[in-house]
């Protein structure tokens, strides 16, 4: 499993509006654990202490253990709102981790993404997913899926089935989705041939 944070939270004991801005005036970010079939738990966790993990990389794939009372709870970040003003966060929600297996978001890493061949003759890194969902044992969590891009030419795509999962990992989105390409700039057979296709119709409109 990875490195494990824990923090100290408390049971929050009114819901609502209210209570939530009277928490916030406190320091304090009210917040949500929920899932693998157990009850609910409205907490309060310091501000400063999830706004600092928050703003470092890897946070939804970062496991907390939050200690309320004498107990602890393992869990991964699911949600997190902020504040528009101030970037601070508001409000976060948490999923119970579970004993076997783990649902989770785990953030892509694109390795070398700028010296890539394909970025050196002139093309572009275009990046179109930055998570993948996948299905994990508890034992091997990753913090990050790292994907080396050094050897793509212009043209090349990643799609998510190439990503290298964990042992006994499932990848849970679609795997013949594109998470990355290098896109080339536009060629000048490329604009004849839009110009010449744009200019037809408007010859056979003159022809009638």
């Amino acid at each position: 499993m990875s490195e494990v944070v824990s923090l100290i939270a408390q049971i929050r004991e009114e819901v609502g509006t209210g209570a939530s801005r009277s928490l916030r005036k406190k320091g304090m970010v009210p917040a949500t654990i929920y899932g693998t079939g157990k009850s609910a738990l409205s907490i309060a966790i310091e501000e400063k202490e999830i706004t600092k993990y928050y703003r470092k990389p890897q946070y939804m794939s970062q496991v907390f253990q939050f200690e309320i009372g004498s107990k602890k709870h393992k869990v991964l970040p699911k949600d997190i709102q902020l504040n528009p003003i101030t970037d601070v966060v508001s409000h976060a929600d948490f999923t119970f981790l579970g004993n076997k297996m783990q649902e989770m978001k785990v953030p892509v890493v694109y390795l070398n993404n700028e010296n890539s061949i394909g970025v050196k003759r002139g093309g572009y890194f275009n990046t179109v997913r930055r998570f993948l969902t996948i299905l994990c044992p508890v034992e091997n969590l990753p913090r990050k899926i790292e994907i080396d891009t050094i050897d793509m030419p212009i043209g090349k795509s990643i799609k998510a089935k190439e990503a290298v999962l964990p042992e006994g990992a499932k990848l849970l989105d679609n795997p013949e989705f594109v998470i990355a390409s290098i896109v080339g700039k536009k060629g000048k057979a490329d604009v004849e041939t839009e110009e010449a296709a744009s200019v037809a119709p408007a010859a056979k409109a003159g022809a009638k």
